[in-house]
């Protein structure tokens, strides 16, 4: 590797970890949370009807709830922009983890709508086990590919087309319309459960094909990314000028507030529709998942609370000014 190679891959991975790679990417973790909520119920019952078994006594749903409690954690840090530019390579770690959460989130949709919803695959345990050992095998072949593509990139140094392709992917990921095309696919794979036949089987084929193709190459770049910065930090993000003296309220600023209220709204509201398409009611709920509701929406109360305060006590500061 010369110089110049060495100069390319530094500003595109520099590049990277400002956008794409971004520590400010965990405030997404919201659509992590939101997805494996969904398919956390659906596992849930999964479980206690096909093996008869507490579904907290079994290990792969425990894991699933480990995880949900990390994307919680990833959200939480997102509020606190100096903590997460403070200890960067932490928060990177993290925003590794999230990544692999949420492709894990959607291969499990896609498992509940190629298997669960159908009733002759979801009663023979073969089905499951190709599904998630062609899940496996795609996963990690196309890793094991990016990962040979990245050392072939790393030896002749990434192109500037591919550096600034980069900054347009993350002001893309932030616009309101793939906001909204991240929760319309899982509220898509929802209203798809009417359809008969195998076509609902082939979406979820083609879906987990498409959410694994584009998922590996991100996660081998990330985590060789937290490679770098655990090494150079001259990898580390520049703590943006309204980071610097910010704490956790700030995160909570009524302006800012009033879109976030309006995505958790959309959400309680959109959790509340699939759970009456799929006749789930409170007969019928565990405890866990009545007490989860119950917190979310509480949550957003408390949330709506707090932000108004706050609000009205900088608007009572710049009066008496």
């Amino acid at each position: 590797m010369n110089r110049q190679s060495e100069a390319l891959n530094k500003e595109y991975f520099q590049a990277l970890g400002s956008t794409r790679a971004s520590v400010r990417m965990l405030s997404l973790a919201w659509a992590g949370l939101f997805v494996l909520s969904i398919d956390l119920t659906h596992v849930y019952f999964f479980i206690k009807e096909q093996f008869t078994v507490d579904p907290f006594s079994n290990v792969p749903f425990l894991f699933l709830c480990l995880l949900l409690l990390l994307m919680l954690g990833c959200q939480i840090m997102s509020f606190s922009k100096t903590f997460i530019y403070k200890h960067q390579l932490f928060s990177t770690a993290m925003l590794f983890v999230l990544i692999n959460g949420i492709h894990l989130s959607l291969v499990l949709m896609d498992y509940i709508l190629t298997i669960l919803t159908n009733e002759v695959l979801k009663n023979s345990l073969i089905y499951s086990l190709l599904y998630w050992l062609s899940s496996i095998g795609l996963f990690m072949g196309l890793i094991v590919y990016n990962a040979s593509w990245l050392k072939k990139q790393l030896r002749k140094g990434f192109s500037e087309k591919r550096t600034t392709a980069n900054y347009i992917a993350f002001s893309s990921v932030y616009s309101k319309p793939s906001l909204w095309i991240i929760l319309g696919v899982t509220l898509l794979g929802g209203g798809l459960a009417s359809l008969s036949g195998y076509y609902l089987q082939a979406f979820g084929i083609v879906s987990n094909i498409v959410f694994t193709s584009a998922f590996s190459r991100l996660i081998v770049e990330v985590g060789y990314l937290l490679y770098l910065r655990s090494k150079d930090k001259t990898y580390w993000e520049e703590v943006p000028k309204e980071g610097r003296s910010q704490f956790f309220l700030k995160a909570l600023d009524f302006k800012k507030a009033k879109h976030r209220l309006t995505i958790e709204v959309v959400l309680f509201l959109t959790l509340a529709v699939c759970l009456k398409l799929l006749n789930i009611d409170a007969e019928n709920s565990p405890s866990w998942l009545i007490g989860t509701i119950r917190i979310f929406g509480y949550s957003i109360l408390l949330d709506t609370t707090i932000s108004f305060i706050y609000y009205q006590i900088k608007k009572e500061e710049i009066e008496s000014k």
